[in-house]
């Protein structure tokens, strides 16, 4: 289920994929959705998997504990997002589906 409520089909799986961000390394299965611009979703699964989690949405970054070691994840910098109106969300969710 995607954040819309509705569910979307997989075309395929991959087991034990490694995804490197610096020096954490992920070994998941990945499943290949059509997302259109996204190259990877990491979703709720992998994140309650983490334990307890500091998020920093000011300065873009999120801190957790993986193999005893402080993990942290930045994100990219620079362009800020846009802000849309709730007639506009619901327009592109309509679209969707």
């Amino acid at each position: 289920m995607v954040a819309s409520g509705r569910t979307i089909n997989f075309s395929g799986m991959c087991h034990n994929i490694k995804l490197s961000m610096g020096e954490y390394v992920l070994n998941s299965p990945m499943l290949f959705i059509l997302m259109g611009g996204v190259d990877v979703v990491l979703g709720v699964q992998w994140l309650q998997s983490l334990g307890i989690i500091a998020f920093n949405f000011q300065e873009i970054f999120m801190k957790f504990y993986a193999e005893g070691k402080e993990v942290e994840l930045r994100g990219i910098t620079g362009k800020s997002g846009k802000i849309t109106s709730s007639n506009s969300m619901t327009k592109l969710l309509n679209k969707e589906q």
